[in-house]
């Protein structure tokens, strides 16, 4: 039987399962979801900042769910390469990553942000899985962490440590992507490797038993955030969807009441 719910799309909660944990958000007022047929691109500012925070959220998924174990940074020597052109720096990049993969690191997976600086160099931010190249250790640490450097990145100055808090990395790299870097014409916000894996989306779930259950929890003006570790969850859990709208109701969380 098709549920309440479904009429008009109307959201009152959505749910993101990781591979370690899951993240709710709950509304505190209920919206509902427009059809994206036929909508049109839109310099207006609310739309830019909203095409920022989606992009943003990805990033932050790929980053948790993908268990990368390298933060890497390139740049481009100026003196040598046109570190000013991102046409240029994202060739030199992409044949990098290719001519790695094909001599020594045929698993690798990536994620990429570039970042415009403030001379309007472009270097890039990567995060790594199954890098098999040579690093060299730069006898220098940053927070305990020892900072490598990428032997076969001839075209300017690497970085790379180990990854030990995907979220905290997920932050940081997120903040690179900025207004000014997205509206380089033609040019990607990020690139990523195929076959990353992404988290499982899931809408208007069933949140009763975030009663009995150990996670942490914050809360905004417009929602509730309940990320639960896998961990402390019962044996053969699985979500189960509402059947009504007064099934909603009838939970104690107040950002899940329609008002």
């Amino acid at each position: 039987m098709a549920s309440e719910l479904d009429d008009g799309n109307i959201i009152f909660n959505s749910c993101k399962e990781y591979n370690d944990m899951i993240k709710i958000v709950i509304y505190n007022e209920p919206f509902r979801v427009k059809s994206g047929i036929g909508r049109k691109r839109s310099d207006n500012p609310k739309i830019t900042r909203s095409s920022l925070l989606r992009t943003k959220q990805t990033l932050t998924d790929l980053c948790i769910q993908n268990n990368f174990d390298l933060f890497c940074t390139f740049t481009f020597d100026p003196k040598r390469f046109n570190s000013k052109s991102i046409t240029f720096c994202r060739m030199y990049m992409r044949n990098w990553l290719r001519n790695s993969k094909d001599r020594h690191s045929p698993h690798l997976e990536y994620l990429i942000v570039p970042e415009l600086h403030k001379s309007g160099a472009v270097h890039f931010h990567a995060l790594f899985r199954g890098y098999e190249g040579k690093l060299k250790d730069s006898k220098h640490c940053s927070n305990g962490r020892r900072i490598y450097n990428l032997a076969n990145w001839h075209f300017g100055f690497s970085t790379a440590v180990e990854i030990d808090n995907q979220e905290a990395v997920s932050r940081y790299i997120r903040k690179y992507i900025t207004k000014d870097m997205i509206l380089l014409p033609g040019q990607k916000r990020y690139w990523c490797s195929q076959g990353l894996s992404r988290p499982i989306k899931r809408q208007n779930i069933s949140i009763d038993w975030l009663r009995s259950v150990k996670c942490d929890f914050f809360k905004s003006q417009d929602a509730e955030y309940y990320t639960i570790h896998k961990t402390d969850l019962p044996q053969n859990f699985n979500f189960d969807l509402p059947t009504s709208l007064e099934a909603l109701r009838s939970l104690p969380l107040s950002g899940n009441v329609l008002l």
